[in-house]
C-alpha cells in the first residue's frame, strides 16, 4: 500500500515529506502555485455541501414517516368510515299517516286497533236478465187413479165436496159448511140425469141432502165439445181436487189451468162402448198468488150419433 505524500512548504518551494518519517525526501519538489492550492480548498466544500443537503433531506423524510406512522396509529378512529351507498328515495305505500307502530309482545294483551275503510261508492247497475229470479210460475200436476166400490165423500173432502143427480138432473148436493169452495160453471148444453155408475158415493152432513148410504147417480152430456166447468181457489199452498168423471162410446178429455198463467195440466180417457165406464183424476195444484183453478171435462170425440158423450158424479178438496 503506498503511504499518501506530504508536501511542506518553505518560502514558495513546496519540499515533499515521507509520510512516514516526518522527513524531506531527497528531491526537491516543485514548487505548487497558491491559486491552485485555494482552487483544491473549494472543490472539497463544494462536494462536502451537497452532501451534507442530502444527508439532511434523508433525515427529514425518515422523520416524517415517523411522524405520520404515530398519527396513523393513534387516530385511528378519527378517520372517516366508509358509508353505505346512497339510495333513491323511494315512496311509502302506504303514507306515512296511514302507518302504525307494531306492538311489542307483553304480558298483557293488547287490543287489536281496528280502522275503518270508507265504504266505496259503485255504480249500480240493473242485474241482466239470467241473474234476476225467476218468478215462481205455479204448477199443476194431473194423474190418474182408480176408484172403490164405495167412496165417502165426507171422508175425502175435508174442504169441501159435491156429488151431482141425487133428486134430479139439476139437483146437486154438497158439503154444508164448505163454504162453495167447489163450484160449476153455469150448463151450455143439455143434460141427463143418470144412475149407472158401478160405484157408489155417500156422505154425512151435506146440504140439502144430508146424509146418504151410497148413491150410483151423476149427470151426462152428449156428442163432441159438450161437457162439464168447475172451479176451485188456488194459493201458494198445494191443494189437491179429486174429480169423479166418466164416459159413454166418447173420448173425454180434462184440462186444468190457474187463473194466474203458468202450466196446464191436461188428460184424456176413452170408452168405445155405449155402458157408462168411470174413472177418477187427482189434480194437485198450487198458485204464485191468490187465484183460482178451472177445470174443464168435454166430449174431445163421439163415436155414437145418439149420445156419445162425458158424465159427472163427484167431487172433493182438501
Amino acid at each position: 500500500m503506498t503511504a499518501p505524500l506530504t508536501i511542506r512548504t518553505t518560502g514558495r518551494t513546496a519540499v515533499p515529506e515521507d509520510p512516514y518519517t516526518g522527513r524531506t525526501t531527497g528531491r526537491r519538489a516543485k514548487a505548487v502555485p497558491a491559486a491552485l492550492l485555494e482552487d483544491r480548498r473549494r472543490h472539497l466544500t463544494d462536494y462536502l455541501l451537497p452532501a451534507t443537503v442530502i444527508l439532511a433531506g434523508v433525515l427529514v423524510v425518515v422523520a416524517g414517516g415517523f411522524v405520520i406512522s404515530h398519527l396513523g396509529q393513534d387516530d385511528t378512529a378519527a378517520l372517516p368510515q366508509p358509508q353505505p351507498p346512497a339510495l333513491p328515495d323511494v315512496p311509502l305505500d302506504p303514507p306515512p299517516a296511514s302507518q302504525f307502530p307494531i306492538p311489542l309482545e307483553s304480558d298483557t294483551p293488547t287490543p287489536t286497533p281496528s280502522f275503518s275503510t270508507p265504504p266505496t261508492t259503485r255504480p249500480t247497475t240493473p242485474p241482466s236478465r239470467k241473474e234476476r229470479p225467476t218468478p215462481f210460475p205455479g204448477s199443476v200436476s194431473v194423474t190418474r187413479a182408480g176408484i172403490a166400490g164405495l167412496v165417502d165423500l165426507g171422508a175425502e173432502g175435508s174442504r169441501d165436496w159435491v156429488h151431482w143427480g141425487q133428486e134430479g138432473t139439476f139437483s146437486l148436493e154438497r158439503k154444508d159448511g164448505g163454504d162453495f169452495a167447489i163450484l160449476e160453471g153455469a150448463p151450455t148444453a143439455p143434460r141427463f140425469r143418470h144412475g149407472l155408475s158401478p160405484q157408489r158415493f155417500r156422505w154425512d152432513g151435506g146440504s140439502p141432502v144430508e146424509h146418504s148410504d151410497g148413491t150410483p147417480t151423476g149427470i151426462r152430456t152428449c156428442d163432441k165439445g159438450n161437457g162439464f166447468t168447475l172451479s176451485a181457489p188456488a194459493g201458494t199452498t198445494s191443494r189437491t181436487l179429486k174429480l169423479y168423471v166418466g164416459a159413454v162410446a166418447a173420448r173425454g178429455k180434462l184440462t186444468a189451468k190457474l187463473s194466474t198463467g203458468g202450466p196446464v195440466g191436461t188428460a184424456t180417457f176413452t170408452q168405445s162402448g155405449n155402458n157408462l165406464a168411470t174413472t177418477a183424476y187427482v189434480i194437485t195444484y198450487r198458485a204464485p198468488k191468490a187465484g183460482k183453478l178451472t177445470l174443464t171435462w168435454t166430449t174431445d170425440a163421439s163415436f155414437d150419433d145418439d149420445c156419445g158423450g162425458v158424465a159427472l158424479e163427484a167431487a172433493t178438496l182438501r
